[in-house]
């Protein structure tokens, strides 16, 4: 599980926090099935920036739609994010563990999930180093896309042991001279086999990171295109062709999160798969 090839980040290292009010954000989103067979789509997000913390937690209950999120801003005085270690705490949410196990936890007024997160994957660093420019700027980011997840979801006082797979993105950010803009996926296709995709034009013009099982990294362009309410996305480097279908999850002023079904051919191959998209700025 470790990476094949040089990057400009350590995963293990940066996983904390670098320093308070340098636009950290840790991203959990999950899929989730429980004893009954019922479908769960989960998202726990942390986001140091503008000198405050802000929480995000999100339920779906795919079967009857059942659908909760929570929202707070809070004062980096009253939230916990050490720079040591991996440990960020508000009042909504707590993210604890290392590189290989995980844990994490939030709460809505109606719902709340806990569970812990082991990795068998290798790390994804998106652009093969980890590090790219970003709206005049530069970024770090990584993502352990495929943790094997276990625990629970209250709903209403009901609670549902569940398991599944979780995609972390870990990115922080430093100056940018251009607001925010984009359009991020992050897709799992299956058999390791993992995208990290965006679109920072406007236009559908998208580059992306593909992440193989034996931890091998390719960076090649891909087409975005809209087609009723779903996108098209094209990448002749990989002879793939992905029809995605994006479900509202949660959306505060100016970003939108998605749940993602997938479908298409991967490399010249039929697959079906799942994912998520944030939608920033427009």
């Amino acid at each position: 599980m470790t990476s094949l090839h040089p990057t400009l980040i350590s995963a293990a290292d940066d996983l904390a926090a670098t320093a308070p009010g340098k636009n950290d954000s840790w991203w959990f989103a999950s899929r989730l099935r429980d004893d009954d067979g019922n479908i769960f789509w989960a998202k726990i997000h942390a986001m140091d920036t503008d000198g405050a913390c802000h929480g995000t937690v999100a339920l779906l209950r795919e079967a009857d739609g059942h659908a909760g999120d929570k929202h707070t801003v809070e004062p980096l005085h009253d939230v916990k994010l050490s720079t040591d270690q991996l440990d960020v705490q508000t009042s909504i949410l707590s993210l604890s563990g290392d590189l290989d196990e995980l844990e994490i936890s939030g709460a809505t007024d109606s719902a709340s999930i806990r569970l812990a997160l082991r990795r068998e994957d290798p790390v994804l660093f998106s652009g093969g180093s980890g590090v790219f420019p970003f709206f005049g700027g530069t970024t770090g980011q990584f993502a352990l896309p495929g943790l094997i997840a276990s625990g629970t979801i209250t709903i209403e006082g009901v609670t549902h042991r569940v398991t599944g797979h979780t995609w972390c993105d870990r990115q922080w950010l430093g100056e940018v001279s251009r607001p925010l803009r984009f359009l991020w996926l992050g897709l799992d296709l299956g058999r390791g086999r993992y995208l990290s995709v965006w679109d920072t034009e406007g236009d559908g013009t998208s580059w992306l990171t593909a992440l193989r099982e034996d931890g091998s990294h390719l960076i090649t362009s891909a087409r975005r295109t809209d087609r009723d309410e779903n996108w098209i996305l094209s990448i002749p480097g990989l002879d793939t062709r992905l029809e995605i279908t994006p479900r509202r999850l949660d959306g505060t002023q100016g970003a939108k999160s998605h749940v993602c079904y997938v479908t298409g051919t991967f490399e010249g191959h039929e697959i079906t798969g799942h994912g998520y998209a944030d939608v920033v700025g427009r």
